[in-house]
Parts: C-alpha cells; sequence; structure tokens
C-alpha cells in the first residue's frame, strides 16, 4: 500500500475496491465493509468513493474535492489517507487479496477451526452427501478444509471460492492432503466468479454471529443462479432463526443504556446535566455481540420462538419482516432478545447455537437487543417482537401492542 510502503503523493494514483458493501448509519456515519472487515468513515467517504471510481491521480481527485468547500476538503484528505490505509483505495491493478487483513488474520481461522462442533459438523456433512461424480462449489473456502473433504470423499472436482490471501494457504493445504489434483481455486468473489461447469453441491459456512449478516442468502442466491445445476444440494440446506428472551444482568445494561444511576453519577463528578442522554436510543439495526459464556449464565425467562425458517434448497426472499409473539415464563427486570439459529446440514446433522445445543466452546457471539423502552415484564407477559433482513443487515425491535 502507498501509505505503508511509500508516501501519498499528488503523482499516486488510486482507484477504490472492485467490491465494497457501504451502509448508511442513523449516526453520520458511513460503514465499508471489505474482506470480512467493517471501517467506519464520516460521509464525506461517499464523495471519495465516487471520486476514485475510476484510477485517477491523488492530486486530481483532491482538487475536484476541494470544490465542496474548505471544512469538507480537510475531511477528504484524512479520509483519503484512512481508506488507503484499510486498502478500499488501492494502485489499479492491486489484487483485492493482496493485503492481509480480515479473513486472512490466522486468529479468525484459528477460532472456527478450534470450534470442533462446527468444523466436524460441515465435514460430516460433505462426507454424507458426497458421491463420486459430483461437482462442487465450496464459497469461502477459507483455509480449505471443507474442500479437501469433498475431494478425499470422491468428489469429481472442487471449485474452491475465495477472494482473500488465505486461498494461498488453502492451496498449500491441498497439496500436502494430495487433493491438488481435483481442487480448483477460484479467486474471486462468489457473485463474480464464474465456473467452467455448474455444481451439483454448494457448500458455504458464511453464517455470522447474526446468522444471515455475511450475506447468506444472497450468496446462495446467486449461486443457484448462475453456478449450480438444477437440483443442487445445499450445506446447509436450512436455517431456522430463534429469538431468546432473557433477563439481562444489570451489569451488562449499565454498560449499554444511559442508565439513571450513572448520569446522577456523572453529574456528581462534572457538575452539569446529563439528564438528556437519557433519552438516546441506539437503531434498531445495531444490536450487543455477547460470547455464549455470558449469555448461557443468564435467566431464560420464555421457551426459544422460532423467528423465521429459510430452506435454502427452495425458492426464498432475501429480505423480509416478520413479527412474532413471546409468552414470558417468568419475570424479567431488564428484558433482552438475542438471536440464536439452528443449521441443517445433512441429514440427522445439525449445527445449532440454541442455549440446550451450544457446545460452550463455539466461535460464535450473540446479537443482544434490549427493550429500552420498557425493560420490566411479568410473568405471562406477552412481547411483540419485529425482525427484519435486508442486505446484510438484521433490525429488530420490541412493538407495543
Amino acid at each position: 500500500m502507498p501509505t505503508e510502503d511509500a508516501p501519498l503523493t499528488a503523482e499516486t494514483i488510486l482507484v477504490r475496491a472492485r467490491e465494497l458493501n457501504v451502509r448508511l448509519g442513523d449516526d453520520d456515519e458511513i460503514r465499508i465493509e471489505i474482506a470480512g472487515e467493517t471501517f467506519a468513515a464520516p460521509r464525506v467517504a461517499l464523495a471519495v468513493l465516487d471520486a476514485f471510481a475510476q484510477p485517477q491521480k491523488l492530486g486530481d481527485a483532491m482538487a475536484k474535492l476541494a470544490s465542496t468547500g474548505h471544512e469538507h476538503f480537510i475531511e477528504a484528505s484524512a479520509v483519503v489517507v484512512q481508506l488507503a490505509r484499510a486498502g478500499i483505495l488501492r494502485p489499479p491493478g492491486e489484487r483485492d487479496a493482496a493485503r492481509v487483513r480480515g479473513y486472512v488474520r490466522p486468529s479468525i481461522h484459528i477460532a472456527m477451526l478450534d470450534d470442533r462442533a462446527r468444523t466436524k459438523a460441515f465435514c460430516d456433512a460433505v462426507r454424507a452427501l458426497v458421491t463420486p461424480g459430483d461437482v462442487v462449489a465450496d464459497i469461502g473456502t477459507g483455509t480449505g478444509v471443507l474442500a479437501a473433504s469433498a475431494a478425499a470423499a470422491g468428489a469429481r472436482r472442487v471449485y474452491a471460492i475465495e477472494s482473500t490471501a488465505i486461498a494461498d494457504v488453502a492451496a498449500q493445504l491441498f497439496v500436502a492432503n494430495g487433493v491438488a489434483d481435483r481442487v480448483s481455486i477460484i479467486r474471486e468473489r462468489s457473485t463474480h466468479a464464474t465456473l467452467p461447469e455448474r455444481a451439483t453441491i454448494l457448500v458455504t459456512e458464511m453464517i455470522g454471529d447474526d446468522p444471515l449478516d455475511e450475506h447468506l442468502l444472497e450468496i446462495v442466491d446467486d449461486a443457484k443462479k448462475r453456478l449450480l445445476a438444477p437440483g443442487a444440494r445445499v450445506v446447509p440446506s436450512e436455517i431456522e432463526i430463534f429469538a431468546l428472551a432473557l433477563d439481562v444482568p444489570a451489569d451488562v445494561v449499565e454498560r449499554q443504556v444511559f442508565t439513571a444511576s450513572r448520569l446522577a453519577a456523572w453529574k456528581s463528578a462534572y457538575g452539569l446535566d446529563f439528564s438528556p442522554l437519557a433519552r438516546h436510543r441506539p437503531p434498531d439495526t445495531q444490536s450487543t455481540l455477547m460470547k455464549t459464556s455470558e449469555i448461557s449464565s443468564w435467566p431464560r425467562v420464555a421457551e426459544p420462538v422460532l423467528v423465521e425458517t429459510v430452506c435454502l434448497e427452495r425458492p426464498f426472499e432475501t429480505s423480509f419482516t416478520t413479527r412474532r409473539s413471546i409468552v414470558l415464563d417468568a419475570g424479567a427486570a431488564r428484558l433482552g432478545v438475542a438471536l440464536a439459529f439452528r443449521a441443517t446440514l445433512a441429514p440427522g446433522i445439525v449445527l445449532s447455537t440454541l442455549l440446550a445445543d451450544v457446545d460452550p466452546k463455539n466461535h460464535w457471539h450473540y446479537p443482544l437487543w434490549l427493550a429500552h423502552d420498557r425493560p420490566a415484564h411479568d410473568r405471562g407477559a406477552a412481547i411483540t417482537i419485529e425482525y427484519a433482513y435486508q442486505r446484510g443487515s438484521s433490525s429488530l425491535r420490541f412493538v407495543e401492542t
């Protein structure tokens, strides 16, 4: 990158990365997703991204941005440096996977491979489904464990699709396990990839902490249209999303909400009235990720409620909104709702983060939403929630009835 190997100058030519996911937030910032990482930037970053839609000399692009005004120009200058360091702006021709970040970091793959219940379930499903003659597409192959398993199970050809530099590591794993002759690495995002033949089995581990936030629905929908043969099997074949009603500990709420006790403490410390902060509420799209070790000890105040079922082998919608009612079996002083999932990988092979099923050493976190406006509820109360998913972003809100 120029900002690491050489300084940025007026003659430096940059272009924005080919595939970005940009979200507008409610906090006057945008979120830019690339290679598994999310970067926050001020809204002027939209103008910066537009300025570098085609390769541009930095000096020429900044002259164009200067027309927006002095204040914006200064901010835009800082954003250019930020985006260049993140690899969002890069020299023309630089491979998207060139920077070691996101899913290239060993720590991410260590966490996933150490989650033995998860990885073993996927491997078992691959072995159960793959037969000689099958063509397998593994989207987001990572270190290549599932692609190698598919080849070892007898697949005629495996296409390991991976857009980041971890593909280089996967290639070595295929050689080490004697399957390199039957595994082809496709160094591209699946939505831009083409295959020389259509696959009979799709395997993808793109299940996030929020089950859908890694674009699982969009990825599978696109693959079914362009990469898969009619009637192809999909691993996972079905995703069920559940709402877990919990009584959230006070110390967790204190970290997430402007509570009266905290506002009083700040007033005492700083001599200012902080009461307006009590009216602040995070957007419905903003959840807090909690570890299994944390959430599993909290009181469960209702049975898990099935929010949505998506069968990935049948036609499905890539965005939806649904409402569900939760009847509390116990009172809650500080109600919160977390999401869990159950994924059917193959007949009889299910991966679940429901608290009654989950391996305590799993690598997933639970997205949690707090009932800010009415946290306390008695036993027998009926709570209505609305869950929505669109383009990699989930929201959950508590509906007053």
